[in-house]
């Protein structure tokens, strides 16, 4: 018997402590790769399975805020200027890194790759890297391509021919973001850009808006209240602190500013709040965003096809892209749906168990 491996990413973030909240197990899209080691055990199959081809689709790893959380940090830094849990507290971060991978990401995809070549080692081990029978693709964003390359770097360290460190240099291919129907699928349907896109999402504003003024409101008003902040801060700017605490764990594993403003309520509700819009974004609350990994599971099956009827010598194909790629990818083939929308009005008990929550799986 043989088999084909697929691969899906799961970032899974694991709890410091038993018995304890983690927090950081709650930044949705803005979670960091679970796993810090380079060992893994192999992957046990039966004696009649062989291993013929392998696919991955992975996010990238860990990178700087792009332009819009860089300007709402901006915002952050002039709105408690004069309070002193974060008088001394100047935004970190600028627009000329926005969206780069940070050493952290690239670590993380060559711990991944290094990690992969022990669980399928008897795969990689009778492969002598060939860009013809093992394809490396990423969307057109330098983070994704240097995520594919760090991985190829742990993946074949020590078997390739370059120097005493024995590295394997390859080739990773992208297309132009609008053409890219894989990776990119959504900047590559103009439906999508014209009709879910969050400026054209109704929806999405609709129902942020509501659950901003019903349940995020008390968390602005409570950090206000506590350090007497005049004017008080809008509803909106919790996400931001939100979203700052996130970044502030990412880069130098800081607790005491922002995240200290939050209590484990806040947490979840605003892990909420960005399930939400990702939910209307890019999964089940647009029936199109259904449809848009097609081009990706077609191509897949294609290949699998090709190789095993020996039209073809690919035998891996890693593929590099984003926390959205995943969430189309699992939209598409029914995973984490409820049996109701993520609303503004839901229910807590709902929330609460609810199946779609990108902290656990992008």
């Amino acid at each position: 018997m043989i088999y084909v491996q697929v691969s899906l990413i799961l970032f899974l973030l694991i709890s410091k402590a038993l018995c304890i909240f983690n927090f950081t197990r709650h930044f949705g899209t803005k979670g960091l790769y679970p796993i810090t080691t380079n060992t893994t055990p192999p992957l046990e199959s039966p004696d009649s399975c062989v291993l013929v081809q392998l696919h991955l689709v992975a996010r990238h790893g860990a990178r700087f805020p792009t332009g819009g959380d860089v300007k709402k940090f901006d915002i952050l830094d002039k709105l408690f200027a004069n309070i002193p849990l974060a008088k001394d507290w100047q935004n970190p971060f600028n627009y000329s890194k926005e969206g780069l991978l940070t050493d952290r990401g690239e670590n993380e995809l060559y711990l991944l790759g290094q990690r992969a070549r022990q669980r399928y080692y008897k795969f990689w081990n009778n492969l002598t890297y060939d860009p013809n029978v093992v394809e490396f693709k990423s969307s057109a964003v330098s983070r994704t391509g240097q995520s594919g390359i760090s991985y190829a770097f742990g993946l074949f360290s020590g078997y390739g021919s370059l120097s005493d460190m024995k590295l394997q240099p390859i080739y990773i291919s992208s297309v132009p973001r609008n053409q890219d129907r894989e990776l990119s699928m959504h900047y590559a349907c103009p439906l999508w850009l014209s009709t879910v896109k969050e400026s054209s999402n109704f929806t999405r504003k609709q129902q942020e808006e509501k659950y901003l003024n019903s349940f995020i409101s008390t968390i602005s008003k409570r950090i206000s209240d506590r350090l007497k902040i005049h004017p008080p801060l809008d509803p909106i700017h919790a996400d931001y602190i939100y979203r700052a605490c996130s970044f502030a764990v990412s880069f130098s594993n800081e607790y005491d500013t922002w995240c200290s403003l939050l209590e484990k309520d806040d947490f979840l509700k605003l892990e909420y709040f960005s399930d939400m819009g990702d939910f209307y974004s890019y999964a089940y609350g647009y029936q199109l965003n259904t449809k848009l990994a097609c081009q990706f599971f077609s191509s897949f099956v294609e290949s699998v096809e090709s190789y095993l009827n020996g039209q073809s010598q690919v035998k891996s194909t890693l593929k590099f892209a984003h926390a959205e790629t995943i969430i189309f990818l699992t939209t598409m083939l029914g995973l984490y749906e409820d049996d109701y929308p993520l609303a503004a009005d839901t229910s807590p008990q709902q929330i609460a168990s609810r199946k779609f929550r990108t902290s656990s799986y992008t």
